[in-house]
């Protein structure tokens, strides 16, 4: 070994082995001098506290500050002298250790140059009085450093200290567990540089305890810088990054603690944060005004707090953010491909204070789709927290085609476009009972499409829809089907308030006017609807759809519509009518039609009626005057009644008829057979029998010469009972140009037929000429008078004839 190196060697060992004997004897001198030391510790802690402290022991650590001398002191607390009444010890840890000045030990003096705290609590408190366990530290006047023995401490140390600050009378409340927390400070003239590296978690940060923390339950890791002015009171944090929760955010502010001057500013910047994760940091308060609100992909947000360091206050908020292709849910439904910017801001109108009620977030250059349809807004503002509502004027162009997904199971379009410029202002919270406002239009061109639910097709179809606020108007509708053509008009009163909260409340008001309407198109509307197979849709499609289609799917289903209708022309089965004038009411439950006017047959027809929806088989019931009709047409046109035996071929004549009659429909529109009871009072004028079979019974009997194929008669008059499979007859007398029969039983449909009939064997003929009513009938009853009895003894099949009077009684 060279010589300069043994040389090196030997005076390194021997300051080595000089440092080793020093700290060892210092450390013999703190064990000699524990009592001592203990005693002056006590007396400067009490010259700075009014509260009794407890130090039970107090050790050199040798080991841990090598070569520096570290006292260890052991169950160290700290109470005011209130604490037997509020229990809250405002130091309470298991050890804290003290590096000093080893050099003013040798004086007997203490020097501290680091602190380290481990396992405790430090514990801020003050009651409802205002009380703080705090007060115990005496205020003095600034002395010199020199004269006052300044402990200059440049390092301090926590770990595992829970650190708490509860202020009752200011509803504030802080809790942090400090896992660890290490600090080294260095002055640089009036500036104090604080470098932090800290693990702490951060359980409660109440401002406000009735609305609950502030970043409950983050963890805030790594390094802080900081700056302290002392001339100008003020702490800097210089630009630089923190981590919380693995989110990174950049900082920078200041806060002044200057008297004239306490205010505080804060940037954060925080890029792809997660929405959940920013309600996450709020407290409860403001995260449930945005609980409708969830966003699929992060958002980048720029923060700017203004503040000022007095109780109390609100900060200033200002926040900018935005967004790309997002996917964003709010109040169920889902819009996607969304992009934005917006800003937030607490001071709507200055001087009315930083709160939930002076806030207002605006939404920039807004693009989104909600399920197939495109929406585009260029601002959209939120005002009010408290009561969020959102407005700002919304538009969209697209295919008709493309409502298909989000209406399945109600409408299918196959062509047409849609053009929509609608203001909205409406609430966005679950369960909000704000009353949307929705104004605007929606266009419809050449639109076709099928009615899923009562399977009818239109086509040709044009619409505007008028929003005005809470009602909503059709105008220029124009629709038309395989063989009908429709115009209507009309309007549905506060469908923004009922469409969702009680749909069958809704009253739909339609003008309709027809050259031509064929509703043998639209007997599926007779009864309950039928089910239409929904095709498969994606995920989230099907959920847009199971909020707001299957919601249009109970408006329709539920609502009500009334309707006034003219038509020039109406066609059904085998009715036709012209210059028909309804005004009737379609419910869930049934049809009520208020007047009906048409001409047919001749003559026209006034009627009343209502319809109970309940199946296959629907209960109606109809009040009719019927004024000039040729009998013949109205009953070919009605199906016969639903009659067995008399048909619209047996029959000629006008009629003047009023009906009063209930039964049953089927859902293709047929009367059920022997469902028909009710009265019907008719006079009919040049009537004529033609070929009716219980007649030509009697001919084959008895009046082979007399043609009863055809029989004429000039005014027939009586009121029927009709009674399901059978039809009560009064007495009547039937005066024709064949036969004179005075008749009355009960015809059955199709068995029951139980008809007596007197009929003179007098020819009607031979008193043709006879103007004389008295005695014309005088002469009715001259010669034989046949007592005849029509029956078929209860069974279904031919009626027979035979001789037999009626019984009185």
């Amino acid at each position: 070994m060279r010589k300069w190196m043994r040389i090196l060697a030997i005076v390194g060992g021997s300051l080595l082995g000089l440092i080793v004997l020093l700290w060892l004897g210092f450390a013999l001198i703190i064990q000699q001098q524990k009592a001592s030391l203990l005693a002056q510790i006590n007396t400067k802690i009490n010259e700075e506290l009014n509260a009794t402290v407890v130090i039970e022991d107090m050790e050199p650590s040798l080991v841990r500050s090598f070569p520096n001398i570290s006292v260890s002191l052991e169950k160290v607390s700290v109470k005011d002298s209130l604490w037997s009444v509020h229990h809250r010890a405002l130091l309470e840890v298991d050890r804290i250790f003290v590096k000093v000045n080893t050099f003013a030990l040798l004086k007997k003096k203490i020097d501290i140059r680091q602190i380290t705290l481990e396992d405790g609590t430090i514990y801020i408190y003050t009651d409802t009085s205002g009380y703080s366990n705090t007060d115990i530290i005496r205020s003095h006047e600034h002395k010199n450093k020199q004269q006052t023995g300044h402990t200059d401490v440049s390092k301090f140390e926590l770990n595992n200290i829970q650190f708490v600050v509860e202020n009752k009378p200011k509803h504030k409340f802080f809790q942090f567990d400090i896992q660890h927390l290490e600090g080294n400070t260095e002055e640089r003239d009036t500036m104090l540089d604080i470098r932090l590296k800290h693990d702490i978690l951060i359980k409660e940060m109440q401002f406000n305890t009735e609305k609950g923390s502030f970043l409950k339950d983050k963890l805030l890791a790594g390094k802080l810088l900081l700056h302290f002015n002392k001339k100008q009171r003020a702490l800097v944090i210089p630009h630089q990054d923190i981590r919380l929760n693995k989110q990174i955010y950049s900082i920078d502010g200041q806060f002044s603690m200057a008297k004239e001057n306490r205010q505080w500013g804060l940037n954060i910047v925080a890029n792809e944060l997660r929405f959940e994760e920013a309600m996450s940091i709020v407290s409860p308060s403001i995260s449930k005004k945005l609980d409708s609100l969830s966003f699929k992909k992060p958002l980048d947000i720029k923060a700017q707090l203004v503040g000022i360091m007095h109780y109390p206050d609100t900060p200033l908020i200002n926040i900018q953010y935005q967004t790309q292709n997002n996917e964003i849910e709010v109040k169920g439904n889902t819009l996607t491909n969304c992009s934005f910017t917006g800003t937030f801001n607490n001071d709507l109108q200055h001087g009315k204070g930083h709160n939930d009620e002076n806030t207002q977030l605006q939404i920039h250059g807004f693009k989104a789709d909600y399920a197939t349809i495109p929406l585009v807004a260029d601002t959209l503002i939120v005002t009010n927290l408290k009561h969020p509502v959102l407005q700002g004027w919304f538009r969209s162009f697209f295919p008709l085609s493309n409502l298909n997904e989000l209406l399945e199971g109600t409408f299918a379009f196959t062509s047409g476009e849609a053009k929509a410029q609608l203001y909205y202002k409406g609430g966005i919270k679950r369960g909000d009972t704000i009353v949307p406002h929705l104004s605007g239009t929606v266009a419809i061109q050449k639109g076709a499409l099928t009615y899923l639910p009562r399977n009818v097709q239109f086509h040709d179809c044009f619409a505007t829809l008028d929003f005005t606020g809470t009602d909503l108007y059709f105008k220029e509708v124009k629709v038309a089907s395989q063989k009908s053509q429709l115009q209507l008009d009309g309007s549905v009163a506060n469908i923004t308030n009922l469409y969702f909260h009680d749909p069958a409340k809704i009253l739909l008001n339609w003008n309709i006017r027809s050259p031509k309407l064929d509703l043998n198109e639209f007997r599926s509307f007779i009864g309950i609807r039928s089910g239409s197979k929904k095709p498969v849709s994606t995920k989230q499609k099907r959920k847009n759809m199971s909020k707001f289609a299957h919601q249009m799917d109970i408006m329709l289903a539920d609502c009500s519509v009334a309707m006034n209708v003219a038509v020039d022309q109406l066609l059904y089965e085998r009715f036709t009518a012209q210059q028909v004038r309804s005004a009737l009411t379609l419910t869930q439950t049934g049809l009520h039609v208020q007047q009906l006017q048409v001409q047919h047959a001749g003559g026209s027809l006034q009627a009343t009626a209502d319809m109970d929806f309940a199946g296959q088989a629907n209960a109606f019931k109809v009040n009719a005057n019927i004024n000039n009709v040729h009998i013949d047409q109205l009953f070919y046109a009605f199906n016969n009644f639903g009659l067995d035996g008399l048909s619209s071929k047996n029959l000629r004549g006008i009629l003047q008829a009023k009906a009063n009659v209930s039964g049953r429909v089927l859902d293709d529109g047929k009367i059920v057979p022997r469902s028909l009871y009710g009265t019907v009072a008719f006079n009919l004028r040049k009537g004529a029998l033609v070929n009716f079979p219980p007649l030509q019974g009697i001919a084959d009997l008895m009046f082979a010469k007399r043609n009863l194929d055809n029989i004429q008669f000039e005014n027939l008059q009586n009121t029927l009972q009709i009674k399901g499979n059978k039809i009560d007859i009064p007495p009547m007398k039937i005066s024709s140009t064949a036969i004179n029969i005075d008749l009355q039983g009960t015809y059955g449909m199709p068995a029951g037929t139980d008809i007596y009939m007197d009929v003179p064997l007098r020819n009607p003929q031979k008193d043709a000429d006879i103007t004389d009513k008295a005695e014309k009938a005088k002469r009715r009853q001259k010669g034989i008078v046949l007592h005849l009895h029509a029956t078929d003894n209860g069974k279904s099949g031919p009626v027979k004839i035979k001789l037999g009077k009626k019984r009185d009684g």
